[in-house]
C-alpha cells in the first residue's frame, strides 16, 4: 500500500480538521470519549486519512466490540464507505477497508502498464494472439481492489484479474466473462448486503440491546436486498439494501 509523507498526511489531515468536517460537527462532540478517540486514531492513520480525503462529507460511527477495540465505520449520505478495528490500549489501527477509485493522474499511470502486462501473459497471448483485433477495456473494481482488463471480439470474451505487487501488476486470474458463477455470485452480494446494513448507524443504535442477533438476507431484484436481524425465532430490524449504491435505503422495526 502507498505510503504517504509526513507533510502530505499534515495536508489531508488539515482538511479533514477544517470547519464543517465530522470531526468538528456536533454529531461527533455527541459520541462517548472513547468513540471519539477511536474515530480520530482511525482518521489519522497513514492509510485512512488520504483515503478520506477523496470522500468529502464522510461521516464516521464507533461501537466497542471487545474490551478496548472499537469498530469504526465510515459513511457519506447513508453509502457506506469502510471500516477499520481500533485497540485503544495500543492506539493502533487495523484491518482497515476503505476502497477509493484510482485518480485521473493514477489511471494515466496504471492504463498502459496494465495494458502491458496482461498481454505479456502466456495464456492472454495464446486467447488473443492479434490483439489489434480485439476491443480492449481496462476497469479497477474498488470493492475488491483488483484491476481487470477484458477483450471483446463479437462473441469472443477474455477477462484478465490483476494485482500491483512490490510495483509491478501481474496476472492472478485469466477466465471467461460471460461465464458466471451464480453461487458464489449470490454469496458474494449477500455478504456485501449484510456488511451495508450493519455499518449504518440506525442499525449499530437498534441492535445494541442484543447479543446473539443473526443475520438473513434475500434479493429483491434490481440490486435491491432486504436484510433481516434476528434473535430467536424474533425478527428485531428488516433493512433494505441498494447494493450498487453501497447504501441503505430503509429501516423498519417489525
Amino acid at each position: 500500500m502507498k505510503r504517504w509523507s509526513g507533510v502530505l498526511l499534515s495536508l489531508v489531515l488539515g482538511a479533514a480538521l477544517a470547519a464543517g468536517s465530522f470531526l468538528n460537527s456536533a454529531g461527533f462532540r455527541a459520541l462517548e470519549p472513547e468513540a471519539r478517540q477511536a474515530i480520530v486514531l482511525a482518521v489519522k492513520s497513514r492509510e485512512v486519512g488520504p483515503r478520506l480525503a477523496r470522500y468529502p462529507g464522510w461521516t464516521a460511527g464507533a461501537e466497542q466490540i471487545e474490551d478496548r477495540i472499537w469498530h469504526v465505520w465510515f459513511e457519506r449520505k447513508e453509502e457506506w464507505l469502510g471500516e477499520a478495528y481500533v485497540d485503544l490500549a495500543t492506539k493502533t489501527v487495523r484491518d482497515i477497508y476503505l476502497p477509493v477509485e484510482p485518480t485521473e493522474a493514477e489511471l494515466a499511470r496504471a492504463l498502459p502498464l496494465l495494458h502491458k502486462a496482461a498481454l505479456a501473459d502466456p495464456e492472454v497471448r495464446a486467447l488473443v494472439e492479434v490483439p489489434a483485433e480485439w476491443d480492449e477495456e481496462i476497469v479497477y473494481d474498488k470493492w475488491e481492489e483488483a484491476w481487470f482488463v477484458y477483450y471483446w471480439r463479437g462473441d469472443d470474451a477474455v477477462g484478465v484479474r490483476l494485482e500491483r505487487q512490490d510495483g509491478r501488476y501481474r496476472v492472478l486470474e485469466v477466465f471467461d466473462p460471460f461465464e458466471l458463477d451464480a453461487a458464489q455470485q449470490r454469496r458474494h452480494d449477500q455478504d456485501r448486503a449484510i456488511q451495508i446494513a450493519y455499518a449504518a448507524e440506525a442499525v449499530g443504535r437498534a441492535l445494541e440491546p442484543y447479543d446473539d442477533w443473526t443475520t438473513y438476507a434475500q434479493p429483491l431484484g434490481g440490486g435491491h436486498w432486504t436484510v433481516d436481524f434476528a434473535t430467536g425465532d424474533m425478527t428485531v430490524l428488516s433493512v433494505l439494501v441498494d447494493l450498487p449504491g453501497g447504501q441503505v435505503l430503509a429501516v423498519e422495526a417489525p
